[in-house]
């Protein structure tokens, strides 16, 4: 049973099997020397919603001098660190994905009032999205397509398109979200490199617009910023000749009337 195995050796035997396959299809047409990608960091997962209440106990706790603090470390022992690697979205973060869907679906406007969706409206584009359930959730709600995927119990409503004419899907292991192995010292190299194959790969690819469903601390370290995105929100990015311009902000995902 997986709860009598080290911890430890979960997590190195989840680094190995995500190194062996960390690999996407190469294009077949010229790359683009200007390429704009939307990222969207997932909705809330049961993670987020964990870290933040334990978060909030601790800060409730006593922090005078000589005053009493309950024990905190049995409450480790409640952790589903497997579970919480790749868990689905809490119930704010449904809630989260239908507002995405809402302003996705009118991305654009035009001058006789008709709406075009996102994805319509980059057409042709590329959507890129993790393959841990809380992306792949959050990539549905912006986008309605998802790709297939082989892993078990993986989130893929029936019926749902893994491609639509003038978008190409793709499901990045690469994109993978920062391991519980690679918050070690010493052993965060893992994100780092797949982070940078992933930047390659995509300045490879002949699409000009990109959509890019991901992690929060993976869009952190491959933009270089000092915060994470708030969960749903939606960021632009332009590649220009291989350089990285600076992220803006197109959508706040933790907003109520957003």
């Amino acid at each position: 049973p997986i709860d009598s195995v080290p911890f430890y050796t979960v997590i190195l035997l989840f680094n190995l099997l995500l190194s062996a396959s960390s690999s996407l299809s190469a294009p077949s047409a010229p790359m683009s020397s200007l390429k704009t990608l939307y990222l969207i960091r997932h909705a809330e997962s049961y993670e987020n919603k964990l870290i933040h209440s334990f978060k909030t106990l601790v800060g409730a706790l006593p922090s005078e001098p000589g005053a009493a603090r309950p024990p905190i470390m049995p409450l480790f022992g409640l952790l589903n660190i497997p579970y919480l690697v790749d868990c689905p979205l809490s119930e704010d973060g449904v809630r989260q994905c239908e507002r995405l869907n809402k302003w996705t679906a009118s991305y654009e406007t035009g001058k006789d009032g008709s709406t075009k969706a996102l994805v319509d409206s980059l057409d042709p584009c590329l959507v890129v999205h993790s393959p841990l359930q809380r992306a792949r959730q959050t990539c549905h709600a912006a986008t309605g397509l998802l790709k297939p995927s082989t892993r078990p119990n993986t989130f893929m409503p029936e019926g749902v398109a893994p491609s639509s004419p003038g978008v190409r899907v793709e499901e990045s292991p690469l994109m993978i979200e920062k391991t519980p192995m690679e918050w070690v010292p010493g052993f965060g190299g893992g994100l780092d490199s797949r982070i940078e194959s992933f930047r390659t790969w995509v300045e490879e690819q002949p699409e000009e617009r990109v959509v890019v469903v991901g992690h929060s601390q993976w869009f952190k370290r491959c933009l270089g910023m000092t915060f994470k995105f708030d969960n749903c929100d939606v960021w632009k990015v332009e590649i220009k000749e291989g350089v990285w311009g600076q992220a803006t902000r197109l959508y706040q995902g933790n907003v109520e009337d957003a």
